[in-house]
């Protein structure tokens, strides 16, 4: 997730904002459990097995490289909000982009939740594309990729968009979700079962003590 072009932050740090890993449980726990962070890095996942940008989601057989991780196709994204790069050989990001390329991989098998700014008059809103989209009533946080800290500061707020094998959209309809109760599910979670994701528990206790 980023700020976008008018942010004050950083260009190198404005695609690798972290979901706050409360939400990331919580929509885990209300919605459906994942088992790969798609837009990841090295140090910033969320789960054991990501994609990272060098290996390109967007040319990614999802299905088969679930298969080779032995893992369940259910791919969670925070993509990076920046404007298609319409210079590269070879597409690497864009919400157009990404939406499309979710809606062929949900036809194929493959779950996928994202996470993204909720701005349903943008020609690339998936309305036609997603299974399902939620609204969340309430400002989401993010972590700072400078500080490691939660942003309290949001201005835009956030959507979550489902593609479910065999669930077509059709006019897809916009639902309401609560982020305190995406909060409160997730922290449940990560406390009472702090090994079913280790890596979000350690996040949220980074948080903690930071």
């Amino acid at each position: 997730m980023i700020l976008d072009h008018r942010s004050l932050t950083p260009a190198e740090l404005r695609d690798i904002w972290r979901t706050d890993p409360r939400i990331a449980a919580g929509l885990f726990a209300l919605l459906h459990p994942c088992s790969i962070d798609g837009c990841a890095s090295d140090e910033n996942h969320l789960l054991p097995d990501y994609f990272t940008r060098e290996m390109n989601c967007l040319q990614m057989d999802w299905k088969d490289e679930s298969r080779r991780r032995d893992v369940e196709p259910a791919i969670y994204f925070n993509p990076p909000f920046s404007k298609e790069d319409a210079r590269a050989p070879v597409a690497h990001n864009g919400m157009a982009n990404f939406f499309r390329k979710a809606r062929r991989e949900a036809e194929a098998g493959v779950y996928s939740m994202w996470l993204f700014r909720a701005r349903p008059g943008e020609l690339w809103f998936p309305w036609r594309l997603a299974s399902r989209i939620w609204f969340i009533e309430g400002r989401v946080s993010f972590v700072n990729a400078g500080t490691g800290l939660l942003d309290d500061d949001q201005t835009e707020n956030h959507a979550v968009a489902e593609f479910i094998p065999g669930e077509y959209p059709f006019m897809c309809a916009g639902f309401p979700l609560s982020r305190d109760e995406i909060l409160s599910a997730g922290e449940q979670v990560i406390t009472r079962k702090p090994n079913k994701y280790p890596i979000l528990t350690n996040r949220y206790d980074q948080l903690s003590n930071g």
